[in-house]
């Protein structure tokens, strides 16, 4: 394939992307959702009591109420925390406002200054309202396409069971038809892993920094639960942006940098501890994805999908290594994006 043919070809993918979000996006969340019931499935029939293991029905059973459940819990948060955190933005911007003219009036006075330093082109960068909205929108757009996903989720758990047949009519090559069944199951196993993985994780660290906040009496700890759950999906910057939002609200409603302290000094000992000692002893190295990929990646689909772009970023790019990998002529590209230039 000739170089224009194939820019050609990324442009007009990257076209379709755009234009069919409504769409495509959905359907990609489904087949994360799918990942995940799978994953949890197979890991409720390992569950040994006695010398009876759970059948495969009641695996796929028990994973598909626990993703509704999630799901059910999501939306629940959604209606009944985001349109109050919005509404209330503007008067906590009106405190940060007032915040800063105080901390400039003093500045001024320690400077020796007879004006106050003026910080007006930084707040008017700094829009509370505007900031939330995105990630309120992003919330809204899973929560609203539940139902359309949960659809799609169900199509795709009943395709399974007639995809093996297809796959055999399909090929008459033998030899193929067996690397295609490889590079189909080494996508679905580390997609598997990942899914399930992260999202044990960042439940747990939404868990336990709704623990927090709650202790330390901090507003709209739901939605900030909610917040730190969904952005830890997202690579390097999920984290620091979940762990900041609190922390300016908690300087903002209780107007003491000592209180905002602590709210930050819990929320990052808990978010160092479980990416520090219990991620990498559950996760290891599964991935193998180059830390550069991981942050282009989440500028090229926080680009073209968004935030839930940037959350699905990593799963997409692990499937697009794997299948390059497969062919000789993009084995290298796929080598390039691995973290140790190791392909299997």
């Amino acid at each position: 394939m000739s170089l224009f043919a194939t820019v050609g070809l990324i442009t007009l993918t990257v076209y379709l992307l755009v234009v069919g979000e409504q769409i495509l996006l959905p359907l990609v969340l489904a087949i994360m959702f799918s990942y995940l019931i799978t994953a949890l499935g197979r890991r409720i029939e390992r569950i040994r009591v006695g010398r009876w293991n759970p059948p495969a029905w009641m695996g796929l059973s028990g994973a598909i109420i626990a993703v509704i459940l999630i799901l059910a819990l999501i939306v629940q948060i959604v209606a009944s925390n985001i349109s109050a955190v919005v509404e209330a933005a503007p008067q906590y911007q009106k405190q940060m406002e007032e915040m800063f003219a105080e901390i400039s009036t003093f500045a001024a006075k320690v400077l020796n200054r007879e004006r106050p330093i003026t910080m007006t082109g930084l707040l008017e960068e700094i829009n509370l309202r505007a900031v939330l909205e995105r990630f309120v929108d992003a919330f809204q757009s899973i929560a609203g396409n539940t139902f359309q996903v949960l659809a799609y989720v169900t199509f795709l758990l009943l395709e399974r069971r007639m995809f093996d047949r297809k796959l055999s009519m399909l090929f008459t090559n033998q030899a193929r038809e067996q690397a295609v069944r490889g590079t189909l199951r080494t996508i679905g196993i580390k997609i598997e892993t990942y899914v399930l993985i992260k999202t044990g994780i960042s439940l747990l660290n939404a868990v336990l920094s709704y623990i927090v906040l709650t202790l330390f009496g901090v507003d709209f700890v739901g939605f900030w639960s909610l917040l730190v759950f969904v952005l830890n999906y997202i690579p390097y910057i999920g984290s620091p942006v979940a762990m900041l939002f609190p922390t300016l609200l908690a300087l903002l409603q209780f107007g003491s940098i000592v209180m905002a302290a602590f709210v930050l000094g819990s929320m990052w000992a808990i978010q160092a501890f479980v990416e520090n000692f219990i991620e990498p002893r559950i996760t290891g190295r599964t991935l193998n994805l180059s830390p550069i990929v991981m942050i282009v990646s989440l500028s090229v689909w926080g680009a073209i999908w968004g935030i839930p772009g940037m959350i699905l970023s990593v799963p997409l790019m692990v499937i697009i290594m794997i299948t390059l990998s497969q062919f000789p002529k993009t084995r290298p590209i796929a080598i390039v994006m691995s973290e140790r230039g190791e392909i299997a």
